[in-house]
């Protein structure tokens, strides 16, 4: 529908969703299955949010797909594993946020499939921290790729819509960017293609990844009669008693206040594109954040105006991210991994293992000066030449590099670190030692390859360990790498039920939260491949269910 003229069923909105992201729609989805008349509101005149520009992934233990295929997850081990990610400080309040979860993430999926939308299972990734007690392998979830054409004229007003690449699902990936190393690998790369120009030709818009998932809810939306405005901002959130009852939205210039019975879902995302809170609350105001660009924190500030307590404002979502021009950058993902690479810092030093999670090797890099310090993807010829990285296999993207400074190229190790800005001795020294790492196959400096998801993304066919390859193939080449993210993970503090809390940690009533804008349930943790959409998704749905049980139980209007 426009943007300022939808209507509600049955002639008014009890319930305002915030925000039209993974959390958003799931939140108005199961609200409207509960009962509710809700009514989903988005600043920006795209919908999707940051859902829509990313891996459209969902971290889900003992979802129904796995036990469907006889694989054995007992909750009591995803259990373990959250409690040791958690730590033995985490209060009891936010124990009960991630038992929450851990109970209503698997139904949240049941309930979406019983509307329609088909989950497709990675069986082979593995937990980010596969050394803790009760890490698994396959939790992971995403939604089956669809013709976009499906969604009418809603497609036009996709965040994303414009991008032409092909609908893979994250067990793709990999083989993708390996398919010049085997025929294995090959066959894949050609099934993706000849699947993208076959859809094409046959008039269909294929969508995969995160806006697959999001097209996917989107359909729900509409099929289910959920309004939609779209252009229409937050501006304040209307109290009485110490309970908020509405919401100010601006549209076009114009202000009016809609009142909100049943509550009010605060769905909006964080604040990763806004750098006076960035500086306020993080320290910091130099970012290269992955988020969408509408990020900016409305809805924390709104709730902040009205006593919301907040949580875990001072992290994100790490991701290692090439900086490949001043307003462009590309997530490092496999580059960190594959044999034949190195991270360096400005001194042309190894300090980590580059094939960790990207949390963990994000925040790595922020802790060891990469923001304030350019620090570099040291790579050989080979190493290009072997893999496909869109982002750097096309000369055309690494003449465009070249010029804005972000990559550089040298005929030696030693011209290429003159180039950097380091020490040529330093730098000829670090890959030296690598290189002996790598023909032995062991890293004695920081175990890359050691563990499951450091091989994860590796290359299997590669000998004695998937993740080590020597750098020696002139030329060389260098990106520069940043720690980037894919949003704030800390916002409005919330209890397991979605409510927001304010400074006594008391609910305010009518007020929920999920998404990057509420504290995560996870902490300062990253558990596995979606965790973030699927605890977005998950509060949705709890805020929802929690919204309806109050609102049944409520005098009539």
């Amino acid at each position: 529908m426009n943007a300022g003229t939808a209507r509600a069923p049955d002639g008014g909105y009890d319930y305002i969703v915030v925000g039209s992201g993974a959390a958003g729609l799931v939140g108005a989805i199961s609200a409207r299955l509960a009962g509710l008349r809700p009514l989903i509101i988005e600043k920006s005149d795209r919908w999707g949010g940051t859902t829509a520009l990313s891996g459209g992934v969902l971290w889900i233990p003992a979802n129904d797909a796995m036990m469907a295929e006889g694989v054995d997850d007992p909750i009591e081990q995803a259990r373990a594993y959250l409690a040791g990610l958690l730590g033995p400080d985490a209060s009891e309040r936010e124990r009960a946020k991630a038992e929450a979860f851990l109970d209503h993430a698997p139904m949240m999926a049941r309930m979406l499939e019983g509307e329609g939308l088909t989950w497709v299972r990675n069986r082979d990734h593995p937990d980010y921290y596969p050394e803790v007690d009760g890490a698994g392998v396959g939790r992971t979830l995403e939604a089956a790729p669809i013709d976009g054409h499906r969604l009418g004229a809603r497609l036009a007003t996709l965040r994303g819509v414009e991008l032409d690449v092909p609908a893979l699902t994250s067990d793709q990936f990999g083989p993708a960017v390996l398919a010049k190393t085997g025929i294995g690998p090959a066959m894949v790369g050609a099934g993706i293609m000849l699947r993208h120009y076959r859809d094409k030709l046959r008039g269909r818009k294929p969508l995969g990844s995160g806006r697959g998932l999001i097209a996917s809810l989107m359909l729900i939306v509409d099929r289910l009669g959920i309004p939609v405005r779209l252009s229409t901002a937050l501006i304040d959130l209307t109290m009485d008693h110490g309970a908020v009852t509405g919401v100010v939205l601006e549209h076009d210039g114009q202000r009016e206040t809609l009142p909100a019975p049943a509550g009010v879902l605060l769905a909006a995302g964080g604040f990763a594109h806004n750098p006076a809170l960035r500086l306020e609350l993080q320290g910091f105001a130099a970012t290269w954040s992955n988020a969408s660009r509408d990020d900016q924190g409305d809805a924390l500030v709104a709730a902040r105006a009205i006593g919301a307590d907040t949580e875990l404002l001072d992290d994100c979502w790490w991701m290692p991210t090439l900086e490949v021009g001043p307003d462009t950058r590309a997530l490092a993902l496999g580059l960190r991994a594959l044999p034949g690479s190195i991270v360096v810092d400005h001194h042309g030093k190894r300090y980590m293992d580059e094939a960790r999670s990207y949390m963990a090797t994000g925040r790595i890099m922020r802790e060891h000066g990469a923001a304030e310090h350019r620090h570099w993807l040291i790579m050989d010829e080979r190493f290009l030449s072997r893999h496909i990285f869109p982002d750097l296999s096309p000369p055309g993207a690494r003449a465009a590099m070249m010029a804005n400074g972000t990559l550089k190229r040298g005929e030696s190790i030693a011209e290429l670190a003159v180039q950097c800005g380091l020490d040529p001795a330093t730098l000829s020294a670090t890959v030296e030692r690598f290189n002996g790492f790598a023909h032995a196959g062991v890293d004695d400096d920081f175990h890359r390859g050691a563990t499951a998801y450091d091989r994860y993304w590796a290359d299997p066919v590669h000998r004695p360990n998937p993740s080590l390859g020597p750098i020696e193939r002139p030329p060389f080449w260098a990106a520069v790498l940043r720690p980037g993210d894919l949003g704030t993970n800390g916002g409005v503090k919330t209890d397991a039920a979605g409510r927001v809390l304010d400074g006594a940690e008391q609910p305010i009533d009518e007020l929920y939260a999920a998404g990057n804008g509420s504290g995560s349930p996870f902490r300062c943790s990253y558990p596995g491949a979606g965790a973030t959409i699927a605890a977005a998704a998950t509060y949705g749905y709890i805020a929802a269910r929690h919204a309806a049980k109050r609102r049944v139980n409520a005098p009539s209007d």
